[in-house]
């Protein structure tokens, strides 16, 4: 992700450039890589440089404005688009190779009755001197086609790619450029489009000419038959036209089944996106089988899908009968009108047929159902291409490509956004303006989420933004930034903008390259970024400083360290306007105020800067406040003139405290034995950050191995059944080799009858009939068992190695996570599973096929001349070495490709977290590039796999046409009487060698590369697991337990994962049923790591107790479910609120409604559309921050535990929000014990002890008031780093609350 990287180090030159034209043609150049990959295992770094004419930029630039204006158009198809701009470089050439092929295929079997006629009983009309010619002319014919087809398939390619390369980088660029408001799950829907639409762009080009070949060949045949055989030729010709409609329904309906499967896959994808980027907060919650059940619901929908498409498919695949059954209903046609049957007519016929039943039932069909697949794919990239983009703007400056406009649309005056990045006079002035998420709609109008809001700010003002949950200050500042469409209104921005948002986004890099993203390092600079934004003590405990990778979006940070970095990020930026969304949320009162002093006041005086904060007390000196309520701005002034209006806002405002003291004792009456407010700003240990080499993903190395094999048929789970289905390979193809040869057998007596009486013949016909037609349709039921059995079992299969995918990952422990960025896992649930549940069954299937093909082969032509024998043997040497110098460099390439593929989509993904931002940063040039780059690296290994492909094809090929000259010259050359209908049949066996071996020998190599799909996918699914869900039966767990919520640590050591140092060390206390906690601590001292532990996320030591009993011989289920947790980052996931609050569906509707009461939430979702029924955007973006975090308030009410466990509950809540969620948890609460981790040392002061963490290890444990009576207590330290006012509110608060609760203790005592 980080755009500031220098480029990557220069490759070597793709051989293919230098190579010359006899070079390209044969596939020398591909000599050296194959010998590369025999000798060693290939890796990404051994990739050459991407070749010019497949540069993901230049391609997309060249595409992009011919996109604009077919956009612009009524209905906009990506088809007609890629025609017009790519037509002339593949229609032409599909022409030419479309005459060509046709020549050859009209005249070779006219050749082959020629041959033939030669050896016919009692023939003198054919030489021997023409028979050498016929001969000659078969071998030519076949050369032919090998030299052409395979440049013209990797020329086809080449043009495909480019195309998907270019529409890639539209959706990229789309993705960049889409709306906020644009629709739920583009992120999951772009990566969708990427790796199954756009790929479909590989294989179209490839059939583009069968599109109206076989129609024209049907024609063309039809009239050579007649001229040779008679009108009963037309039988067959008839029978095969007959079954086009049928193949036409086939290709609608496998396209509907195509848009199905599309649609679940993408709704699969989109929700594992959601699950991995929320997956600490599912395993918290317990939800793992709750998740299990919806992904295994779409799952079940897409393989029925699947399974249609799959039947279609599986039909298709026994077209290769037709061809027999055309030549049976021709020749028993032929017997009863009572002409001769000769082999001569028969192998004409039988070769036709041939090729009519590839070019008509095959290729043709094949063709129509690709193209209808793509076009379904294409309108799915319209669809995506055509979503809203970001609003747009005026622009009188064009340094700010991020933001400008076409120069030659006109600029309104009244209205829009002006944004003028090099004006003089920097300022920013909002005029009436008012701005809406919602989408315009007929049904109902748009609700506006600021409205009528006016003001103007100069430059070098510092303006403060307050108000409470909801307000609109958010969207206030995506206003500023553009990012959200103005109903009415004017916004004028006059410099240059930096924003901080209030989710920081951290991408997977080190901390310097998330800091400095797109900006040029400078020395200086930097470290005074770093100092003002705190993040010094950080970089010092973390081993590798400021070089430290982090995992993507900033899973191994805190809170705190991440809004830190993001900060530093748009601090670091020259600019001339700071928006700054809530950055002090995530830091505690003492950070806060140096971000204020050093940062917001010091490095940052003399610019604009725009700050949205809850914190009131902290805005004393700004220039400017401005106050927002319901979306109005109601208020605007100095702090002074606008103090006693703000105060009830302020989340702690010590001077009102201060003034009123009977204010102050209601506050701590409320929040006697509660826990109040808590910090998202708990730093993690170092540990927890992975190291810079900590994250590149594994290559598998070697051939694919036998245990993968054995483990993807034992995912079937009945080997009897494997080998029933397999066995059916061999009878069918034993069955049809019976026939022809009965067929061969029959010709030769028919040529040979004249010593039979007229009775005899006819009886013996007769017989031959009836011997036919039970072997016909013995084998006719054969394949059709063989077949459908076949891909089924495949189905099936998939559908359990999903299966165990999905388990291996919700089951894998978090370090896994910190790991492995989101597009690498998605990477295995969209590509790596697409292969499995389509490529790889067909791909098998085509190897099964050409193996028992080529046995079946070698026999009949044996049978024929056993001296064939001898160049079979050699054949079979040279494939098994052509095979051995291929595999190795081809499995290597097709890792790597899968490899390098899992950047585009995990750059894809971090983009659209970061989307607003990048924006803001103009950093959109810089990120393209870097999208660019992966593609480019990821097409250079493409076009080297498949090259190698296309070699390893085109030699094979030419091996068989070796093979085709030695049986084809071997019948004139040997000395000795052959049999017509042996030579007939010989020779046509031998010539499906050239279309068979090429095949059939890629496909054995592409299994095995789609098994390296397998091999990833069990690879996941093997990962280390978490403990059991469920506890063992020895263990007798109440149903009610725990019902005291009694805590104790003993000895308590973990770590984050194997080989880690400890984090903990050595935790021994205790507490009491119902107590109330605060755990605090510096940065890195270990107290986010308690909560860790507690749910058992991370490698615990020791032990913890709850109720006594201990927690690491418990189910994680039974653990997790039975405590309540509000965690730092409020997470909402895409379905419906109810689902949200009871993914179990265990709670009534009552009970529901009763817990959005409590958090004061049942007015506004009962004015939604659906009440608890409405749909959540993705992430819950349709609600504010605030109102997401009420909605985990509520879960912790519905789940009704005896521990409740808060991280930050109330870090980006207004002071109301803040006081509903207080009063909220001590009524429902209790008589819970409550664990609080905080920074903020006033939400802790009044509990009933206080935890000091230092070093993963406890300073310090007590009542607060006793700790702070130490001389030199570490509480005591952390509280005197405050001034002098503040310490005395905090020493009187736990003064106060600890005499409270010992007059409470003595008057329960006296009562006893």
């Amino acid at each position: 992700m980080d755009a500031s990287k220098q480029s990557s180090p220069k490759r070597e030159s793709n051989p293919f450039i230098k190579a010359n034209i006899i070079s390209k043609w044969l596939f020398l150049w591909m000599h050296s890589v194959f010998r590369k990959g025999r000798r060693e295992e290939l890796d990404a770094s051994k990739l050459y440089e991407h070749l010019p004419s497949f540069d993901s930029e230049s391609l997309t630039r060249n595409l992009q404005p011919h996109w604009e204006k077919e956009s612009k158009k009524k209905n906009p198809s990506l088809m007609r688009l890629i025609f017009k701009v790519y037509g002339w470089q593949f229609v032409p050439v599909c022409i030419l190779y479309s005459l060509l092929e046709m020549a050859i295929h009209s005249f070779q079997p006219l050749l082959l009755g020629g041959l033939i006629s030669y050896f016919a009983y009692g023939q003198t009309t054919v030489t021997k001197e023409s028979a050498y010619l016929y001969a000659m002319g078969i071998v030519l014919c076949s050369l032919v086609t090998s030299l052409v087809f395979h440049p013209f398939m990797f020329y086809v390619f080449a043009v495909g790619t480019r195309v998907r390369l270019a529409c890639a980088g539209l959706v990229y660029r789309k993705c960049l450029r889409a709306s906020a408001s644009s629709g739920e799950g583009l992120g999951g829907q772009a990566i969708s489009v990427m790796s199954i639409d756009l790929s479909q762009f590989d294989l179209t080009f490839y059939f583009f000419h069968d599109l109206w070949k076989g129609p024209v060949e049907a024609c063309i045949f039809g009239y050579l038959m007649t001229r040779q055989v008679g009108w009963t030729s037309l039988i067959g010709i008839a029978f095969i036209v007959i079954l086009i409609p049928l193949q036409a329904w086939a290709a609608k309906a496998s396209a509907s089944f195509g848009t199905r499967s599309a649609k679940h896959r993408d709704a699969r994808v989109k929700l594992m996106n959601e699950i991995i980027g929320a997956i600490q907060v599912i395993k918290m919650y317990a939800w793992e089988k709750s998740f299990g059940r919806l992904i295994a619901a779409v799952r079940q929908s897409e393989v029925k899908a699947i399974r249609g498409s799959m039947s279609i498919y599986a039909a298709l695949q026994c077209t290769n009968m037709i061809s027999k059954i055309s030549l049976f209903l021709s020749l028993v046609a032929y017997v009863y009108v009572g002409d001769l049957v000769t082999a001569k007519k028969v192998f004409i016929l039988s070769s036709y047929y041939g090729l009519l039943n590839d070019s008509l039932l095959h290729y043709w069909p094949m063709a129509i159902t690709t193209w209808a697949q793509t076009l379904v794919s294409a309108r799915r990239v319209v669809e995506f291409l055509l979503q809203v983009e970001k609003p747009t703007e005026e622009s009188c400056c064009r340094d700010n490509p991020g933001l400008e406009l076409d120069a030659e649309k006109p600029k309104p005056a009244q209205s829009g956004r002006l944004h003028c990045v090099q004006s003089e006079t920097k300022c920013l002035s909002f005029r009436k303006v008012s701005a809406s998420w919602d989408k315009p709609s007929i049904k109902q109008p748009r609700k506006p989420h600021i409205e009528g809001i006016s003001f103007h700010i100069n430059a070098g003002q510092f303006v403060g933004i307050v108000g409470n949950v909801g307000s609109g200050k958010s969207t206030l500042l995506h206003a500023i930034l553009g990012e959200i469409e103005l109903m009415q209104g004017r916004v004028e921005v006059h410099g240059r903008i930096s924003y901080a948002a209030q989710q920081p986004w951290v991408f997977q890099g080190s901390i310097r390259e998330n800091i400095l993203f797109v900006e040029q390092y400078e020395e200086k600079r930097y470290r005074a970024v770093v100092h003002a934004c705190q993040l010094d003590r950080d970089l010092e405990l973390l081993p590798r400083g400021d070089a430290t990778v982090v995992g993507e979006r900033g899973i191994s940070l805190s809170g705190g360290q991440k809004a830190r970095i993001a900060l530093a990020r748009a601090v670091y930026r020259q600019a001339d306007i700071y928006l700054f969304d809530d950055p002090l949320a995530a830091v505690d009162a003492q950070v806060g105020k140096l971000l204020m002093d050093k940062c917001f006041h010091r490095l940052l005086d003399g610019k604009m800067r725009i700050l949205v904060t809850h914190h009131v007390q902290l805005l004393k000196s700004v220039d400017q406040l401005l106050l927002l309520e319901g979306g109005k701005l109601t208020q605007q002034g100095s702090y002074e003139e606008l103090k006693d209006v703000i105060t009830h806002h302020a989340a702690l405002d010590l001077e009102a405290i201060e003034a009123d003291k009977q204010q102050v004792k209601r506050v701590l009456s409320q929040v006697d034995r509660t826990s109040k407010q808590l910090s998202k700003g708990e730093e993690k240990d170092p540990a927890t950050i992975q190291d810079e080499n900590g994250n590149a993903e594994q290559q598998l190395q070697g051939a694919v191995s036998y245990d993968t094999y054995k483990a993807y048929f034992r995912a079937l789970g009945a080997p009897f059944l494997v080998c029933l289905v397999l066995s059916m390979f061999v009878l069918a193809r034993g069955c049809q080799a019976v026939m022809d040869i009965f067929i061969s057998r029959w010709a030769t007596w028919e040529e040979d009858r004249g010593y039979d009486s007229v009775d005899d013949y006819e009886a013996t016909r007769t017989k031959m009939v009836i011997w036919y037609t039970v072997l016909l349709l013995l084998t006719l039921a054969l394949f059709l068992l063989r077949t459908f059995g076949f891909f089924f079992m495949c189905l099936r299969i998939s559908l359990t190695l999903h299966d165990q995918l999905y388990h291996g990952i919700i089951r894998a422990w978090m370090y896994f996570f910190n790991a492995n960025p989101s597009g690498r896992v998605l990477n295995r649930f969209s590509s790596d599973i697409q292969n499995v549940d389509v490529n790889l069954p067909q791909a098998m299937m085509d190897s099964l096929q050409f193996l028992v093909d080529v046995v079946a082969v070698l026999v009949i032509v044996a049978i024929a001349n056993y001296w064939l024998l001898i160049p079979a043997a050699i054949m079979v040497i040279l494939l098994y070495f052509c095979r051995a110098l291929y595999i190795g460099a081809s499995r290597s390439l097709k890792r790597i490709e899968s490899l390098t593929r899992s950047p585009i989509y995990s750059h894809t993904n971090q983009t659209f977290h970061g989307h607003s931002t990048i924006r803001s940063m103009d950093a959109m040039p810089q990120l393209e590039q870097t999208f660019h780059g992966h593609q480019n690296t990821n097409s250079s290994a493409l076009f080297l796999y498949v090259s190698a492909n296309r070699a390893f094809s085109f030699w094979t090929d030419l091996i068989c046409v070796i093979y085709i000259l030695a049986v084809t010259f071997s019948f004139l050359v040997i000395n000795q009487s052959f049999y017509s209908g042996d030579v007939g049949l010989a020779i046509t066996q031998s010539m499906t060698l050239v279309i068979m071996c090429q095949w059939g020998m890629r496909q054995t190599a592409e299994m095995e590369n789609n098994m390296t799909s397998v091999e990833r996918v069990l690879e996941y699914a093997q990962t280390p697991s978490e403990p059991p869900l469920e506890s063992p039966k020895s263990v007798n767990l109440a149903a009610e337990w725990p019902q005291a919520g009694h805590l104790r640590f003993q000895d308590l050591r973990m770590r984050y994962s194997p080989g880690d140092e400890d984090i903990l060390r050595g935790l021994n206390f205790e507490s009491q049923p119902m107590e109330k906690i605060g755990i605090v601590g510096r940065t890195g001292a270990g107290k986010s790591s308690i909560i860790q532990a507690l749910f058992r996320l991370a490698l615990n030591e020791g032990t913890i107790e709850i109720d006594g009993l201990d927690i690491g011989k418990l189910g994680l289920h039974d653990l997790r479910s039975r405590i309540s947790i509000i965690p730092q980052d409020p997470v909402l996931f895409s379905g419906t609120l109810r689902f949200n609050l009871d993914p179990f569906d265990e709670k009534s509707d009552e009970s529901l409604w009763s817990a959005l009461d409590d958090v004061k939430l049942k007015k506004h979702v009962a004015s939604l559309e659906g009440g608890l029924s409405c749909r959540m955007q993705d992430g819950g973006s349709n609600f504010s921050m605030g109102q997401r975090q009420l909605v985990c308030l509520a879960r912790a009410i519905l789940r009704q535990n005896r521990v409740l466990v808060m991280d930050e509950a109330t870090a980006n809540v207004d002071t109301e929000t803040d006081i509903l969620i207080q009063e909220t948890i001590q009524t429902k609460f209790a008589e819970c014990t409550v664990l609080t981790i905080a920074h903020r040392l006033h939400t802790v002061m009044d509990n009933d002890s206080v935890l000091v963490m230092d070093a993963g290890q406890i300073v310090e444990f007590g009542a607060p008031h006793k700790l702070l009576q130490r001389k030199d207590g570490a509480l005591l330290k952390l509280v005197n780093q405050n001034d002098a006012t503040t310490v005395k509110f905090l020493k009187r608060i736990a003064s106060e609350s600890y005499m409270r609760r010992n007059r409470r203790d003595s008057l329960t005592i006296s009562e006893e």
